[in-house]
Order: structure tokens, then C-alpha cells, then sequence
């Protein structure tokens, strides 16, 4: 499920969209992108990021906070969101995880104005997915699992009735994709590193996503692999989690995609998929949320 076609596709649509907006309210779309920490991967997330923004034509703005102390980072943080919630010229703020533990991601999260939160991850925006209060294609959802969907979507992998199962529970990427998944009547579980028979369920999981990001080069304890005697025959597989390896340089992914892809009947490649089609929806996001800020007011 190589998602580059599907990449192009949804950038084109994006392009119309930026030519409307500067055309019929003389409007360019506005993204703003704050690094908190200094993990390597975000960094480079954000680098393509700009360059995506490139070329839909947004305004792109890049915040390296982590060149703040970490005494004040948090205070730092907290008065640039205010200001870049007022700013009309930005219609979209991505904060970039992960967060150093002396920022507090709640206080972070819950200062940034929903109507701009370009990764769908501010309390309000995770709660209507929650309460099923969303429209796909329009509301600011989280951008990995609206990736994810988009691929499934676009390859027309079935979904209803299906055993979906999710290694990784986080608030980012595997409870926001289990409810979507759910939402289209798959029947979706998130398992951790405290779930019983693991590779039991992944063996009778009709599609398996792989979101855990924590590779055996880098974790000694609780890695994980998805290798193909984990699956069974046919299965869809997604593969979300990544690392960059220190000692490398190289990044380190959560499947085995030359040893799973002999037994899949769908497998999205390391690179090439999940990771371009988030860059995606974030841009998605941003015009939709553009869109929204923009429009004129009826009487």
C-alpha cells in the first residue's frame, strides 16, 4: 500500500483549495509548527513539513523552543500559543511531540485554541472523535490516524466486521485510530505491553497496525517487531511506529515489511505511507481549519 500516488492527490486537492481562499477572500493559509523538544525525528518531521507547505503554497513558521532553558521553556511555550491563537495569519499550530518532562503537555494542550489545533490533539478536538461527533474529511482529527484511515480507505481494505488490532495505546495515534477503525464497525483493540497473549490476537487479527515505536536496537526490555509468524495469511498491516537509532543514524521501524510482506494481502512500506500521508492530513487539517476561520459571517 504504497500511499505516494495518494499523497499527490490530496496535495492537489489542497492547492485548489489554497487558490479559492486566496482568490475569494484574499486569504493564504497559515501554519505554525513549535518544537519543544529536540528529538531527531520530530525535527525532521517538521523540516519536511515546511517544505509541504512549500508547495500548496501555505505561509510556514517554524519555532525552535527547545532553544529556550528548560527553567523557562514551559512559560515560553504557554505565551507563544496565546499570541498564535490571535494571529490571522495563522490558521493552523502544530505542537511537535514528544515533550521534554519538564513541559507540561495538559497545560500546553489546553491553552492552544481548538479552531487551530492542526494535529487534533487539544481535549476538545479528542473529545468529539470520542462522542463520534466528527465528519471525517473536515474536522481536525488526529493527523497519523486520518493517515491511516485514508490508506485503508484508498485501497479499499475491508473494515466492517473485521479484527482490527493496534499495538499501542497512545493518545496520539492508537486510541484515536481504534476509534475511527470502530466508528467504520471494525471491531479494534489497543494492546500494550501488559496484554495477555499478545500474539495470540495478532495471529487472528484480520489487520494489524503497528504503532508501539519501540524497536529491539533501542529497547531491551518490552520491544516489539512484527515479524511474519506473528500474522496469519492475507492480513492488512500498518505500519506507524519509528525511531531514529543514535548510534546509526538510520531509522528503525515497527515491522519486518521484507518478512511480513510474504503473507499480507495488504502492507503499507515502512516509508512511502503513513509518514507522508500524516504531513498530509496535517496540511489537511490546516486548510479545513483556514476554511473555517475565514468564513464570512451571515447575519
Amino acid at each position: 500500500m504504497d500511499a505516494r500516488e495518494l499523497f499527490e492527490q490530496v496535495l492537489n486537492g489542497i492547492r485548489q483549495d489554497v487558490k479559492m481562499l486566496q482568490e475569494n477572500r484574499g486569504v493564504t493559509p497559515g501554519l505554525a509548527a513549535l518544537l519543544v523538544g529536540d528529538d531527531p525525528v520530530s525535527q525532521t518531521y517538521v523540516s519536511l513539513k515546511e517544505k509541504d507547505c512549500g508547495k500548496v503554497g501555505f505561509v510556514s513558521r517554524v519555532y525552535k523552543m527547545f532553544d529556550y532553558p528548560p527553567e523557562t521553556r514551559e512559560k515560553e511555550v504557554l505565551n507563544l500559543l496565546r499570541n498564535l491563537n490571535n494571529d490571522p495569519d495563522i490558521h493552523g499550530i502544530l505542537i511537535q511531540l514528544p515533550f521534554p518532562d519538564f513541559v507540561n503537555r495538559e497545560k500546553v494542550f489546553e491553552t492552544l485554541s481548538p479552531k487551530k489545533d492542526a494535529d487534533g490533539l487539544t481535549p476538545y478536538n479528542l473529545g468529539k472523535l470520542i462522542l463520534g461527533e466528527y465528519v471525517f474529511e473536515e474536522s481536525l482529527l488526529p493527523c497519523t490516524p486520518k493517515g491511516a484511515m485514508k490508506i485503508l480507505e484508498h485501497f479499499n481494505v475491508p473494515l466492517a466486521g473485521q479484527n482490527a488490532v493496534i499495538v499501542g495505546r497512545s493518545a496520539l495515534v492508537g486510541e484515536p485510530l481504534r476509534k475511527l477503525l470502530q466508528d467504520r464497525d471494525a471491531t479494534a483493540t489497543c494492546t500494550h505491553r501488559h496484554t495477555k497473549d499478545l500474539y495470540k490476537r495478532l495471529k487472528e487479527a484480520d489487520i494489524i497496525v503497528a504503532a508501539s515505536g519501540r524497536p529491539p536496537e533501542l529497547y531491551q526490555k518490552d520491544s516489539y517487531r512484527l515479524t511474519s509468524d506473528m500474522v496469519k495469511e492475507g492480513v492488512a498491516v500498518v505500519s506507524i511506529g519509528v525511531r531514529r537509532d543514535p548510534a546509526t543514524g538510520k531509522l528503525v521501524f515497527d515491522v519486518d515489511f521484507d518478512d511480513v510482506k510474504e503473507k499480507a494481502g495488504y502492507i503499507t512500506p515502512n516509508t512511502g505511507a503513513t509518514g507522508i500521508m500524516t504531513r498530509a492530513m496535517l496540511l489537511k487539517n490546516t486548510i479545513e481549519a483556514a476554511k473555517r476561520l475565514t468564513a464570512v459571517q451571515k447575519p
